[in-house]
């Protein structure tokens, strides 16, 4: 794959997903330039599959949701994101070895109506929930150390 200059990360890793599909696997530091080091990873992966520009733009958005809550709220040194490519849809996956952390469980702010009652930060989940067919979170211990991960899975269609 091509690198884009990306430095600070692990060279990306073909895999294979648990149902046979091939997948990528790019382990990202834990700073805001890893927004756009996976962005471009993930575009180097998708772009032989025709994916629509549609779904692409979904898959943008919660990439850089989902890592950018990493980044603020984890306190990891790395993170590492993995995108599977299926007929039927793309799952993009992101896992830190943070405490353990369920943001799914987090409670969305309440609707506002001016300014000075927003509320700032709580928005990006509903947003990913929103943009994907489905969302969930586990906590992965079968390595150490243990890990988060979040997976969406957004519809290619």
């Amino acid at each position: 794959m091509t690198q884009h200059g990306r430095q600070g990360t692990v060279p990306d890793e073909a895999v294979t997903s648990r149902d046979g599909h091939k997948a990528v696997r790019i382990t990202l530091p834990s700073a805001m330039s890893a927004v756009e080091t996976g962005r471009l990873a993930m575009l180097d992966y998708l772009t032989p599959l025709a994916v629509d520009e549609m779904v692409i733009n979904r898959l943008e958005v919660v990439l850089e949701e989902l890592v950018t809550n990493v980044i603020r709220h984890g306190a990891v040194d790395s993170l590492t994101v993995e995108i599977c490519a299926r007929p039927e849809a793309i799952e993009l996956a992101v896992e830190d070895a943070g405490p353990e952390f369920n943001p799914l469980e987090s409670t969305t702010p309440s609707r506002f109506t001016t300014l000075e009652e927003a509320e700032v930060g709580g928005l990006g989940i509903p947003l990913v929930r929103r943009l994907s067919r489905s969302v969930r979170y586990e906590r992965v211990e079968d390595e150490e150390p243990a890990r988060n991960r979040l997976t969406a899975t957004i519809a290619r269609a």
